[in-house]
């Protein structure tokens, strides 16, 4: 009986040409470390970004991209659906928890020189994704079509309209007229909901192609010929999938204790709302603040554009083969100056916008 099994499961795989993958994912091993205790931001941001894709789709089965109605499916769906309220917390929380994690694995991969040959391509690729998620992000603030959501996106729209050459198109490209209505609700969706993650796989495809290539960074020592390696399938497959399940009920625990937030209906017309910014740009926010009228370019594109070039053509400027950190001081301490005027400019931000408000 268990031959006959097993050969009908053989025909199977053959006939859907599948026998030569499943071959190689038994076959296939990797560093044991790449999955452990103190090194699995990878594969947490590989978790939140399947949970957010999951949730999202369930979301969008109820979701109605026009203004007279967006609103009140996202109520429907936060309080009247069964499990709504989880549902559309593990989406709001996983995202939050993404640009967290992510920007502690862009730390961690500087400080231990990930960057470094031959894994230029993976740090490069790994940065273009860091800064698409913000714009994923961003287009899926409009539609629950609030309060917050529609002020912070005129905020944003009145910075890209700043931007020289290209600022006047975008915003026609982004609003499709000259106010914020169904036709901007429904491309921000559009973004939201296919271009942008169609993207965004495409580089994750594009990011671990590298990574299968040039592998993941090894210890700092450069000793490699101890590192034990492990099976990916089960032995890894099996540590992300508890991971997997952890997180989920983590979130969903946290989303059913404190619901996602949802505030006023969109009011167009109330021009005295101002909203607050998210706390991930609030560094850019108080830029856009310091540099006004004819500066503004400044805080709005020159500054945030130099720092994401910067960081692309980081393994072309520290080209070297030390990957120390106690050994790359100018590295080290150019970081750790930019570091503490993104930290400086938040806290302003925050005192600004937050404690200003409750005083």
């Amino acid at each position: 009986m268990n031959n006959t099994t097993g050969n009908r499961s053989e025909t199977w795989l053959e006939r859907l040409a599948l026998d030569g993958i499943v071959t190689r994912l038994k076959e296939l091993t990797v560093p044991a470390d790449a999955l452990t205790w103190n090194r699995f931001f990878g594969a947490l941001l590989l978790v939140l970004l399947v949970l957010v894709f999951l949730t999202g789709a369930f979301m969008a089965f109820y979701y109605s991209p026009a203004p007279g109605s967006a609103y009140d499916s996202v109520d429907y769906a936060l309080f009247t659906l069964p499990f709504g309220d989880v549902i559309k917390g593990i989406h709001h929380y996983g995202w939050n928890l993404f640009l967290i994690v992510m920007g502690l694995h862009l730390v961690r991969g500087f400080i231990f020189g990930a960057y470094k040959p031959p894994r230029q391509f993976v740090w490069v690729s790994g940065i273009f994704i860091m800064l698409l998620v913000p714009a994923i992000v961003i287009t899926g603030d409009l539609l629950p079509w609030d309060q917050k959501g529609y002020w912070s996106t005129q905020v944003r729209i009145s910075i890209i309209g700043s931007v020289p050459f290209v600022g006047d198109f975008m915003v026609r490209l982004l609003q499709g007229g000259p106010l914020t209505g169904i036709v901007a609700l429904t491309r921000f969706y559009v973004l939201h909901i296919l271009f942008l993650p169609c993207l965004l796989i495409f580089l994750l495809v594009i990011h671990f192609h590298f990574i299968g290539h040039r592998g993941l960074s090894g210890p700092l020592s450069g000793n490699t010929t101890s590192r034990p390696i492990v099976s990916f399938f089960p032995v890894m497959f099996n540590r992300w999938l508890i991971l997997f399940l952890s997180v989920t009920l983590l979130l969903g625990f946290i989303s059913w204790y404190w619901p996602a937030p949802l505030g006023d209906p969109a009011d167009p017309t109330d021009s005295t709302y101002v909203p607050k910014p998210e706390w991930w740009v609030l560094f850019l926010n108080q830029l856009v603040t310091i540099f006004k009228g004819p500066l503004s370019v400044i805080g709005s594109v020159i500054i945030p554009a130099g720092l994401a070039g910067l960081l692309i053509a980081l393994p072309f400027i520290d080209s070297s083969p030390e990957r120390h950190p106690a050994r790359r001081k100018k590295v080290m301490l150019v970081a750790a100056m930019m570091a503490i005027a993104l930290v400086v400019l938040s806290i302003m931000g925050y005192l600004e916008h937050f404690r200003a408000s409750h005083s």
